[in-house]
């Protein structure tokens, strides 16, 4: 449909907005954003002294109340702290809470007389100069009356306040109760950092950026869906996390039908659409929208307007072209690489201002009319022959598409024609050439996009080229041919792709897997149709070719005896009697060398055994498939060692773990020739052996006589050999060390604050590192 396009008057959309905003749905946003929160410490701190009442402080704790010096001279002190407020302005203050803890209290007989205030400080301040108090702050919140770490004061109605009164800073001033402040009994020191935390919402800002689909509002918008997707960005000083919005719609002409609706997005993006059946044909419609965060709300943006346009252009476009014309056939016009113009028209018709078209060679595009109903020009230039076409359809402003128009013609052949042979390896081929371009004076070729040649264009139009291939990795080719005319014009490019007949053997081992020293037999078989093959070139993986005579039955065999391990490719070729080699054939086999199997009675691998200082047997055993001659091994704790294997493959060594818990030993063979095996691997839990504890205090069968207050005798026996030292810890403290005596036996004592089970931890170990493990052990503590 043909929309007018006219604006809408500035004060239609200003009534039309007000008349919403008298519709609107009350409230805010359905769910809150969470408060935001910020914990402030004091740009400033000073302290007030009777005795210097000229003078602040700055230095030491914060004293409040009373207190004498070392001369015994009476002083009355107060503090203040002042914190900034700057980041609160404009916002909605919910709670601020002072906290703080005391340093040292003078008397903690005497009740907590504390007071936290807010003052209006007008210059210096000192004792001389003491700040007018205004509101005393509920508080504090504490427990035991002695020195606290954890005082708090309510200071939500002093910072709302404050905040309201658009002050950027707040100094509160801690003392003790008037009817107390001279009583030295009462004095009381606090930390110089307290912090001010404070919740509060900052009001959101006014959405920006709004938009229809992909279009922005800043620019007319003409749109043909029956329910448009619109967009705004959303942004609030908190974070836009939970933060929402709502979207009004209504018609231009019929702001009484306006619709409200909250939304929300993601990142700081909100989104919705206009209300179904809302949107109808050649009208105007209009939506706003504003930042709702659960407390407040923004300021509602200024409408944006789009005109509704779903009625498509009626006509299809006329298509023309000078140089390929319509429906023509076989040899066709123009030709591979010679452009042609198409020139698409709108008849006049006003819906029409662009063009889509797409066809083979040309791709998908959209072009711009020169005027409403005009024309627009394209080149197009063919890359392929014979008969192809170019779709078209009209658009309007909204993005209606007209019926289409499908324009059919037959691009001329300028490419040349190839015949090709059926290639075989190391015999040579010519491929002819016959050129189609009027007026052609050469060939050129490439052969797998190496270097371009050139051949002249014989008399009769064609050319030939001799290609002669040997056996390489690639069996397959691309050739490229073209003409070139007295002018230089090139014409369309003929591809060919092909394969080289390579005559690869039949190539198989009669062994799949391996050990490293075992032989393996690697037959080749020739290729069916290959004649006068007198050898063939054997390789495994990268090592030296071998050649091999033919047998009577034009196979060879290769014997190859294994010296790694690993996966190994092997291939041959033939070669006949001019020593042209074929293709290669393959075939793989894989090797191995088996480790060695680890054995122990005295350390078996399923169960806790033995113990730290306790000696065990190690077997190192071949596997079946590949005797050894030597063993190296390591332990977990870092002994390594080497032993020559015995008669039967076997060897046992002797080890003794320093430490509890998993240990390990690894074990590689060497075989007589130097081949190293793979790595046998043997894990074995060691058991903890720690000392045994007792206490005269705590006797078996009791009674226990251990009390708080007074020490606890403590006697630990070592149960690994060799010990000379204890080391034990209470209640998971500080360890502490005591050496063995002549009598096997570490003696130490502990003096328990607090009632209840307390549990000490030993163990031992000896003068080698070696250690014993911990062991617990739990004695009731009486009052």
């Amino acid at each position: 449909m043909r929309s007018s396009g006219r604006p809408v008057p500035a004060a239609f959309l200003a009534a039309a907005l007000v008349g919403g905003l008298l519709l609107a749905v009350p409230g805010t946003a359905a769910a809150a954003q969470d408060p935001n929160s910020a914990l402030l410490s004091p740009t400033r701190w000073l302290g007030t002294d009777s005795r210097t009442p000229f003078r602040a402080t700055t230095t030491g704790d914060a004293r409040v109340g009373s207190w004498r010096d070392e001369s015994g001279l009476h002083h009355i002190g107060k503090s203040y702290f002042t914190f900034d407020l700057s980041r609160l302005q404009g916002t909605t203050v919910f709670t601020a809470t002072l906290t703080t803890h005391e340093t040292s209290v003078n008397d903690c007989a005497k009740p907590r007389a504390v007071e936290l205030w807010s003052t209006d400080p007008r210059g210096t301040i000192t004792w001389a100069f003491q700040p007018r108090e205004l509101v005393k702050a509920p508080g504090p919140a504490a427990g035991a009356p002695c020195a606290n770490p954890w005082l708090s004061w309510d200071l939500g109605e002093i910072v709302k306040g404050a905040v309201a009164e658009g002050r950027t800073s707040l100094t509160l001033v801690a003392r003790i109760a008037r009817d107390f402040q001279g009583d030295v009994a009462y004095g009381r020191s606090l930390s110089t950092r307290p912090e001010l935390n404070v919740t509060f919402n900052s009001p959101p800002g006014t959405p920006t950026d709004l938009r229809v689909g992909n279009q922005s509002c800043a620019e007319p918008i003409v749109t043909s869906s029956r329910r448009p997707r619109v967009a705004a960005v959303v942004s609030d000083p908190d974070g836009t996390r939970g933060l929402e919005a709502r979207m009004a719609f209504w018609p231009v002409d019929a702001p009484d039908q306006r619709v409200e609706h909250t939304a929300s997005g993601d990142g700081g993006v909100i989104g919705g659409y206009f209300p179904e059946d809302m949107v109808q044909d050649g009208r105007q419609f209009a939506f706003a929208a504003r930042t709702e965060d659960g407390h407040a709300t923004s300021e509602w943006t200024a409408p944006c307007v789009i005109t509704a346009d779903f009625t498509a252009p009626a006509n299809a476009p006329t298509v023309t072209s000078t140089v390929y014309r319509e429906d023509a056939g076989p040899p066709g016009d123009g030709g591979e690489g010679i452009p042609g113009d198409f020139t698409f028209s709108g008849d006049g018709d006003p819906d029409v201002v662009a063009f889509d078209y797409e066809g083979i060679g040309i791709g998908g595009a959209r072009v711009a009319a020169d005027r409403p109903g005009g024309s627009a020009t394209i080149t197009v230039t063919p890359t392929t022959d014979g008969p192809v076409s170019v779709e078209v359809v009209g658009v309007d402003r909204a993005g209606n598409r007209s019926p289409l128009r499908s324009y059919r013609y037959w691009v001329g052949t300028t490419a040349p024609r190839v015949r090709m042979p059926i290639f075989e390896v190391g015999v040579p081929r010519d491929i002819v050439f016959t050129a189609t371009q009027q007026g052609a004076t050469a060939f050129w070729y490439t052969m797998d996009d190496g270097e371009a040649q050139q051949v002249a264009v014989g008399p009769d139009g064609t050319a030939r080229a001799t290609f002669t291939f040997y056996a390489a990795e690639n069996d397959r080719h691309v050739l490229k041919v073209w003409t070139v005319n007295g002018t230089g014009f090139r014409s369309g490019i003929t591809d060919r792709d092909f394969y080289v007949v390579q005559y690869e053997p039949t190539v198989y081992v009669d062994r799949y897997d391996l050990v490293v020293g075992e032989k393996v037999v690697v037959v080749a078989e020739p290729f069916y149709e290959r004649e006068g093959v007198h050898a063939y070139v054997f390789q495994v993986g990268d090592e030296p070719e071998v050649v091999v005579p033919v047998g009577a039955d034009g196979s060879a065999r290769y014997e190859y005896t294994t010296t790694r391990t690993g996966f190994h490719r092997v291939r041959a070729a033939s070669l006949n009697r001019s020593s042209v080699r074929s293709g290669w054939g393959e075939d793989y086999f894989t090797v191995t060398a088996p480790g060695p199997v680890v054995s122990s009675t005295d350390y078996p691998s399923g169960r806790e055994s033995g113990g730290p200082g306790v000696p065990g047997t190690f077997t190192f055993a071949p596997s079946p498939r590949l005797p050894v001659a030597e063993y190296r091994y390591e332990f977990s704790d870092g002994q390594q060692g080497k032993v020559p294997a015995g008669p039967d493959g076997r060897v046992s060594v002797r080890w003794t773990p320093k430490a509890p818990g998993f240990q390990w030993v690894r074990v590689t063979g060497v075989t007589a020739t130097g081949v190293e095996t793979e790595r046998g691997s043997y894990s074995f839990p060691v058991k903890s052996s720690p000392p045994t504890l007792t206490s005269p205090q705590y006797p078996e069968g009791g009674p226990s006589t251990g009390r708080v207050g007074q020490p606890i005798e403590f006697v630990a026996t070592p149960n690994v050999a060799g010990s000379h030292e204890v080391v034990w810890s209470a209640r998971f403290g500080a360890e502490q060390v005591v050496p063995v005596g002549a009598d096997g036996t570490a003696r130490f004592t502990y003096t328990p604050t607090s009632q209840g089970n307390l549990d000490i931890a030993v163990s031992s170990r000896t003068p080698d590192g070696t250690v014993s493990g911990t062991g617990y052990r739990s004695f009731y503590v009486s009052p």
